[in-house]
């Protein structure tokens, strides 16, 4: 079959003619026609019949990747309109790394949305959607590399260890009920194993925190025998630093190093904060009926004790699955194999709170606006207590309409007062209905719970008075405090059903 080749210049070069082309010649026609302009003229010919089917996914060479990230922090700019019209181009990462480290906060915090607007941002998308694990340590080395080209007054005389250990850290524009933002929260009851080593966005409320604890990310070890030092770096997560089990140190003259040598340095180690927190589903995400589930949270360096129990959040992370203790050995016994079940959390990248009453609304100015409207209305108080259960119907023999208008000055609540002397007065309102059977009372807490932006329903039944409160669960460490459906719903509403069975 005919190979045509079609160069820049215009002589066409026919590939079977009578005379065969020198392998040399052809590499210098096809070393020409890329070097000109990059650009491909013509080139026809049979496909190859060896070629490698694709399987959907390709492979970017790290150095590139680093690259690519370095441009984006040094050039992605946001444009502000300054005086005059004037479009003046915010560096944005750049400025923003540099403020962060001269105020000795060594991170940075990155959005995923800005990805998606630069050119080698796509890619960089693509690759920590794909595997957060490989991309995250690697962005935190470019990080360390721009701090010595922009920060550092005297980079010569930095030596590496002076050099700060910088965290990136994620955040993406997602609010707590989804409806806007690129990445879609995923369900803590939809992480499945397709899920495992991708990015996730997951929301909840945390119901337990546990105290933080010191992690060793670089472990310096030395050799009993020949003095030999050694240094390991360790990674972030659930993981143990493997320990080499002969010295390579060269000393001559004495005889070779016995196995396992090495001892810990325990001062000469570096070491992060590290905690774990445990999130439970959002009370609305729960299917009628069921328990909510909860996950296991990893946090650590400047992500730890950013929230108490009761807080809702958003977190993005890598959904990881490991060895079922932390650091746990590969193999159980002899002859017992690898554990091949895995104990799954979520490798937290990024953190964002949402406390109290904005957790839950955000309120536009349009509807500011409709609300000041209503305030002038010399009628709203009998509008708000008739759209209280509505499809609960007062009448003259009944008390109906009281209950609605206590139910809507519990929702609304009171105003705190301060007196002269510092006392403070709460401004919450509490309401107990007694009635026969059949007179709707679960009705109306159904509708205080729909109705309040946060709310926890608990049933008097099956809880105790202290139950409400806290719970104290067991784990491997001894005892912790959970969250009751008291903390859960601060700022909001309890419901308790059947009070008097408690």
């Amino acid at each position: 079959k005919p190979f045509w080749l079609k160069l820049p210049d215009p002589p066409i070069v026919h590939a079977s003619t009578s005379r065969p082309q020198a392998p040399d010649t052809r590499a210098a026609a096809m070393a020409s026609l890329f070097q000109e302009d990059g650009a491909i003229r013509v080139i026809e010919g049979p496909e190859p019949t060896n070629a490698q089917p694709m399987d959907g996914s390709f492979k970017i060479d790290p150095n590139q990747i680093a690259n690519k990230f370095k441009k984006f922090v040094r050039e992605y700019a946001y444009n502000t309109s300054g005086a005059g019209g004037i479009n003046i181009g915010t560096l944005k990462y750049r400025e923003q790394l540099q403020q962060n480290c001269s105020r000795g906060e060594f991170f940075l915090k990155l959005n995923l949305n800005d990805l998606n607007t630069h050119e080698d941002g796509e890619v960089l998308a693509h690759e920590l959607q794909r595997s957060p694990t490989e991309f995250v340590p690697l962005a935190e080395r470019v990080l360390k590399e721009l701090y010595t080209e922009l920060i550092s007054k005297d980079p010569q005389d930095l030596p590496d260890a002076k050099i700060p250990f910088i965290q990136l850290l994620l955040t993406s524009d997602v609010d707590l009920e989804g409806t806007f933002g690129t990445m879609k929260p995923v369900m803590i009851r939809d992480l499945t194993s397709t899920e495992v080593e991708k990015l996730v966005v997951v929301q909840g409320i945390v119901i337990s925190v546990k105290k933080a604890k010191h992690k060793a990310r670089k472990v310096t070890l030395r050799c009993s025998n020949c003095e030999n030092m050694k240094e390991i770096m360790v990674p972030d997560g659930y993981c143990a630093a493997h320990i080499p089990s002969a010295c390579d140190g060269r000393n001559v003259g004495l005889e070779k190093c016995p196995s396992n040598p090495f001892v810990i340095q325990d001062d000469l180690c570096e070491y992060v904060d590290d905690q774990t927190l445990k999130l439970q589903e959002l009370p609305e995400h729960v299917p009628v009926g069921e328990m909510p589930r909860s996950f296991d949270l990893h946090v650590h360096n400047q992500m730890v004790d950013k929230c108490v129990p009761g807080t809702r959040l958003t977190a993005i992370g890598c959904f990881c699955a490991t060895e079922r203790a932390v650091g746990g050995n590969l193999s159980g016994g002899r002859g017992s194999g690898v554990d091949t079940v895995k104990y799954s959390y979520i490798k937290v990248l990024g953190l964002d709170v949402a406390q109290g009453g904005k957790a839950a609304l955000d309120v536009s100015p349009e509807e500011e606006e409709k609300f000041r409207a209503m305030a002038k209305d010399p009628d709203i108080r009998n509008k708000i207590y008739a759209s209280i259960a509505p499809s609960i119907c007062a009448s003259t023999k009944d008390v109906i309409a009281d209950v609605k208008k206590a139910l809507a000055s519990l929702l609304f609540g009171g105003s705190r007062k301060y007196l002269p002397d510092g006392t403070r007065m709460r401004g919450d309102i509490n309401m107990l209905l007694m009635g026969d059977p059949g007179t709707a009372k679960s009705q109306f807490l159904k509708f205080a719970e729909k109705a309040s932006p946060i709310c926890i329903y608990t049933s008097g039944k099956g809880s105790s008075a202290a139950g409400l409160t806290a719970a104290i669960v067991r784990d491997k460490e001894g005892f912790a405090l959970e969250g009751g459906a008291m903390v859960l719903a601060d700022g909001g509403v309890v419901c308790i059903d059947e009070f008097d069975k408690m």
